[in-house]
């Protein structure tokens, strides 16, 4: 089922490549590819979870260049960014190595930025630091922000967040981030993730930490 729904999002890439971008139908296709890619999100983020929590998956921790990571994430979105004119930004140093699971982190960063290309307003920032030997990756946004039941803190990242059906907000993204987190550990520490409502003028910010 997934591996159809990935050939399905795929044809969609290309009909949105080659579709006129003042014809009507190529608004209705982005809006299908961005629909598409978050339920796919939310299939491989089950899958994920299922397989954690029942001890079937194995870590694959390896050293990265993070810039290269991000921008290759941010590539796979191109498509949704360019159709809603979003400003994207990244601010990561070259020569930033880390070690991390490659496909966890994809898996975060893919729901994070999906959600941002509903809400942003029209503006899109990714940016590093190193924080008390973590590595943080930010993801800032200029739209309306967390709402309070969605707002996580260090200290509360276990408290279970309300689910609204009217918004369908579950909270699923952010409860496979949690766990995608904790799973990196190092010297004693353990990932985690935090959000806020510090983004570009009052937008959401979402934070990884990975030690």
């Amino acid at each position: 089922m997934k591996n159809s729904f990935s050939m399905l999002l795929n044809s969609v890439d290309q009909a949105i490549t080659t579709a006129d971008k003042k014809d009507g139908a190529n608004s209705i296709l982005s809006q299908i590819q961005y629909e598409g890619k978050r339920v796919n999100d939310d299939l491989v983020g089950l899958l994920a979870i299922y397989r954690i929590n029942n001890g079937q998956y194995s870590i694959n921790i390896e050293e990265y260049s993070v810039a290269d990571f991000l921008e290759e994430n941010l590539a796979q979105h191109e498509s949704m960014i360019l159709h809603r004119n979003i400003e994207k930004e990244l601010e990561c140093n070259n020569d930033l190595q880390w070690f991390f699971d490659r496909d966890l982190i994809t898996g975060v960063m893919s729901n994070v930025i999906n959600n941002l290309y509903k809400y942003t307003k029209d503006k899109i920032l990714i940016s590093t630091s190193i924080k008390d030997n973590y590595l943080l990756i930010q993801i800032k946004d200029n739209g309306p922000g967390y709402p309070e039941n969605m707002l996580v803190t260090h200290e509360n990242t276990d408290k279970e967040k309300s689910i609204s059906f009217e918004n369908s907000n579950t909270g699923l993204g952010l409860y496979f981030s949690r766990l995608v987190a904790e799973l990196h550990k190092n010297k004693g520490k353990n990932g985690y993730i935090t959000t806020s409502n510090d983004g570009i003028d009052g937008g959401g910010c979402f934070s990884i930490y990975l030690p």
